[in-house]
C-alpha cells in the first residue's frame, strides 16, 4: 500500500508541497514545542482546579482526574470538538470556569494553529518565488546566448544594430518570462484551490457519515428499548 507514495515523486505539485513542508520542519518543531508548553501549563492548572468533579459525580466523564486525561481533554478543546459542552458541564459547579476555557481556546485553537498555517503558506510562497526566479534566470541565459551568437555573426560594422536588436530582444524576453511566471503562479494557485475544495468536500462527507452513524445508533437503541418493554410485558 505504501507504493502509492511514489505518486509524490511523479506529480510535480505534490512533490513541491512535500518539499515545502520539509523545508519548514525546524520552525514547525519550534511551534510544536511552544504548543506542548502551553498544553502542560493548562493541564496542570485544569487538573489542580477541577480534578475532584468526577469523584463528586458532578461531571459525566473524568475530564480532569489525571494529567494524561487532562491532556486528552485539552486536545479535544483545541480541535473545538464539543468543547462548549465540557465547559458548561464544569460551569454548573464553578461559574467562573469559562475564563480558563476561553483563554485556552484563543491561545491554542486560534493563535498557535493559525501560526502553523502561516508557516506552511510562507513556505509555499517561497517555493513559488524560487520557481519564478529559476524560470526568469533560464530565460535570460538563453536570450544572452542568442544575442552573443548574433553579434559574432554580424561582425563589427553592424555592432550598433546588433546591440539595439539585443536590447529589444532582451526587453521582449523579460516580458515573456514575466508572463510565463505569472501563468505558472496562477496554475499553482488554482491547484491549491482545488486541493482545498477537495478537503472541504471530504470534511462534509465525514460529517454526513457521522450523522448517519448517530442516527443508526439512536435507531438501534430505540429498537432495543422496545424489545425490552415487550419482554417485560410478556413476563408480566
Amino acid at each position: 500500500i505504501f507504493r502509492a507514495l511514489r505518486l509524490i515523486t511523479r506529480v510535480e505539485v505534490m512533490r513541491n508541497l512535500v518539499t515545502a513542508l520539509f523545508s519548514v520542519m525546524p520552525r514547525m518543531a519550534a511551534i510544536g514545542l511552544l504548543l506542548f508548553l502551553i498544553f502542560y501549563i493548562f493541564a496542570v492548572m485544569f487538573t489542580s482546579l477541577f480534578k475532584t468533579l468526577y469523584r463528586q459525580d458532578l461531571t459525566e466523564w473524568d475530564y480532569f482526574g489525571r494529567l494524561d486525561a487532562t491532556f486528552f481533554t485539552l486536545f479535544q478543546i483545541m480541535t473545538l470538538d464539543e468543547w462548549s459542552a465540557v465547559a458548561r458541564e464544569v460551569m454548573l459547579t464553578y461559574a467562573w470556569a469559562w475564563a480558563p476555557f476561553v483563554a485556552f481556546v484563543i491561545i491554542s485553537g486560534f493563535v498557535v494553529v493559525n501560526l502553523i498555517i502561516a508557516v506552511i503558506c510562507d513556505a509555499i510562497s517561497a517555493l513559488h518565488d524560487d520557481a519564478r526566479a529559476n524560470l526568469y534566470g533560464q530565460q535570460l541565459d538563453s536570450d544572452s546566448e542568442g544575442d552573443g551568437g548574433d553579434g559574432a555573426a554580424g561582425g563589427s560594422p553592424r555592432s550598433g544594430g546588433g546591440a539595439r536588436g539585443g536590447r529589444h530582444g532582451h526587453g521582449n524576453a523579460e516580458l515573456d518570462a514575466s508572463e510565463a511566471a505569472k501563468e505558472q503562479v496562477d496554475s499553482l494557485e488554482k491547484q491549491i484551490d482545488d486541493l482545498l475544495l477537495v478537503q472541504q468536500q471530504s470534511m462534509r462527507a465525514l460529517e454526513n457519515l457521522t450523522r448517519e452513524v448517530e442516527k443508526a445508533r439512536e435507531a438501534d437503541s430505540g429498537e432495543s428499548q422496545i424489545g425490552e418493554r415487550r419482554t417485560f410485558l410478556l413476563k408480566g
